[in-house]
C-alpha cells in the first residue's frame, strides 16, 4: 500500500489568546479549568465574554474565582461571585 488516504480534509488553524475565548465559568463540573467558548466562528473569531473586557478584567476575574468547594476549603460561606454577571456587581464594575 503505497498511499493511505485521509478521512479528514480542509483543517482550519487558529491561535487566540486565552482571555479573548474564556468563558466565566469551568471547563466541566469536576474540573478547576477554565471553560471556552464552543462555537467554531466565537473560538476563531476570538468572541467570548471577556474579548470586549480585556485580559485584566479575565485575569482578576480567574485569580480570585473561587468554586463551593474552594469557598469551604478557606472557611467562607460561599464565592463572591459565580459568573461575570456577580464578578461586575462585586467588584462595581458597569
Amino acid at each position: 500500500m503505497q498511499n493511505i488516504t485521509s478521512v479528514i480534509r480542509e483543517f482550519t488553524f487558529f491561535v487566540q489568546e486565552k482571555y479573548r475565548i474564556a468563558l466565566d465559568r469551568p471547563g466541566s463540573g469536576n474540573a478547576k479549568n477554565i471553560g471556552s467558548v464552543v462555537k467554531i466562528d466565537d473560538l476563531i473569531n476570538g468572541q467570548g465574554p471577556f474579548a470586549r473586557l480585556g485580559e485584566e478584567i479575565f485575569d482578576d476575574y480567574w485569580m480570585y474565582y473561587l468554586t463551593k468547594d474552594m469557598a469551604k476549603s478557606v472557611d467562607l460561606k460561599g464565592a463572591s461571585y459565580k459568573n461575570l454577571r456577580e464578578y461586575k456587581e462585586y467588584k462595581r464594575l458597569q
